[in-house]
């Protein structure tokens, strides 16, 4: 498998709570890998504004917004390069948020996406769900996702889950890199849906395998095998016992063969943990377009 390299970050920003938060954390981790960022806003082409007494359809000044928020990014991307002595470059398009993220990914040959998210409630969650949902599904490089609640920056304990998929283990190599940048406690959480004597002998065996990767980094790490039917809800459980800075899961495509983080529990993890989430594409498998997102 090729080695996993952070030499380009993207942040796609909305500048609100959670964006601005995630630029910290992009920063943070520019500095330490010396990594190239990039700041990202979209301004959605198609904005209207409504009046009861003006019942007509007015279009927003497209080009006035984008030359305002060029002028912010930009002081905002200055602002970063003398602080953390890093390049960071801003960059304003317009159309769909997702789609627009998802074009930059390819243009920049992007590595790593570090996004605010505000998560999705009720019916948007159950029928649209979140940006931040969106991009993880159709990004072909690992996207880390942070709620407001995620002040701390840096990555000191990682929970790595680890299921019966044949895609799971592709977690070690992204651990293992951001272990070493931040100096990580490493979390390996094997999940079952049950303790059959037979299964769990079986699979006792692949966390062996995991454990000795981990133990040859001479990384710190603990190991604890947890069962339950809702694999989402026992990692995100055990990230908030044992205080997780992050959380890495493969995206819905593992759910192919093992049914674990299945549709709504990736979106799930995304739209509700209150640990970042960095999500991870399998290396095989089929990939959902846009569309099939939307």
């Amino acid at each position: 498998m090729k080695t996993f390299e952070i030499k380009r970050i993207l942040v796609p920003t909305d500048f609100s709570e959670t964006g601005m938060l995630a630029i910290e954390h992009a920063a943070y981790l520019a500095r330490l890998n010396k990594a190239h960022l990039y700041l990202l806003h979209v301004v959605e082409s198609f904005e209207y504004a409504f009046s009861e007494y003006e019942p007509e359809i007015i279009i927003k000044d497209l080009e006035g917004v984008q030359d305002a928020v060029t002028e912010k990014l930009e002081k905002l991307a200055a602002s970063l390069g003398n602080q953390y002595g890093i390049t960071v470059s801003p960059v304003v398009s317009n159309g769909q948020p997702a789609l627009g993220i998802s074009d930059k990914v390819k243009d920049e040959n992007i590595d790593l996406i570090i996004m605010g998210t505000h998560g999705a409630k009720g019916f948007e969650e159950l029928i649209i769900g979140s940006n931040a949902h969106k991009v993880v599904n159709i990004s072909p490089c690992p996207v880390i996702t942070v709620q407001s609640s995620a002040k701390n920056i840096g990555f000191t304990n990682i929970v790595m889950p680890i299921d019966n998929s044949a895609h799971s283990r592709q977690k070690v190599d992204y651990v293992i890199k951001l272990a070493k940048l931040y100096g990580s406690k490493i979390h390996i959480l094997g999940l079952l849906e049950s303790l059959e004597e037979k299964e769990e002998k079986k699979f006792n065996i692949k966390l062996d395998a995991v454990e000795s990767i981990i133990k040859d980094t001479e990384l710190p790490y603990v190991r604890k095998l947890v069962t339950g039917h809702n694999t989402a809800a026992e990692a995100m459980k055990y990230s908030e016992e044992v205080n997780a800075d992050l959380l890495v899961i493969m995206t819905d495509h593992e759910s192919h063969l093992s049914g674990a983080f299945l549709g709504a529990l990736a979106k799930q993890v995304v739209n509700h943990s209150k640990v970042p989430v960095m999500s991870i594409r399998p290396k095989e498998g089929p990939f959902l377009t846009y569309q099939e997102i939307l």
